[in-house]
């Protein structure tokens, strides 16, 4: 007997993964990793795509280098928030990595 798949079927096992590009407007080449896990959190990520761009969090000139995530145009404050929450139900998603200066 011969199984058939539904279209359901095909979407369920394309969620399984995310295709994720995280681009950083001072390099030319994005972070990409092609088979993220939809439960990774912002937390996890951030400090795999700081090393990929050669980022520290810290100290500088007399203030504070950070680094923050952007979504949708929306900078997410709360890095439990799960790649799969942001894509919102599609199969990719992009990020953007901003650079934040805080003096004091």
């Amino acid at each position: 007997m011969q199984a058939i798949q539904s279209a359901g079927d095909e979407v369920a096992r394309h969620h399984d993964t995310l295709v994720l590009r995280v681009r950083y407007l001072a390099s030319p080449k994005p972070y990409v990793e092609a088979k993220a896990p939809p439960s990774e959190t912002l937390a996890t990520l951030k400090p795999v795509v700081l090393n990929h761009f050669g980022l520290v969090e810290g100290p500088v000139d007399g203030g504070r280098k950070e680094y923050a995530f952007s979504a949708h145009g929306v900078i997410q404050s709360n890095l439990n928030e799960t790649l799969g929450d942001l894509a919102h139900g599609k199969h990719e998603l992009e990020l953007q990595l901003l650079e934040q200066f805080i003096q004091g």
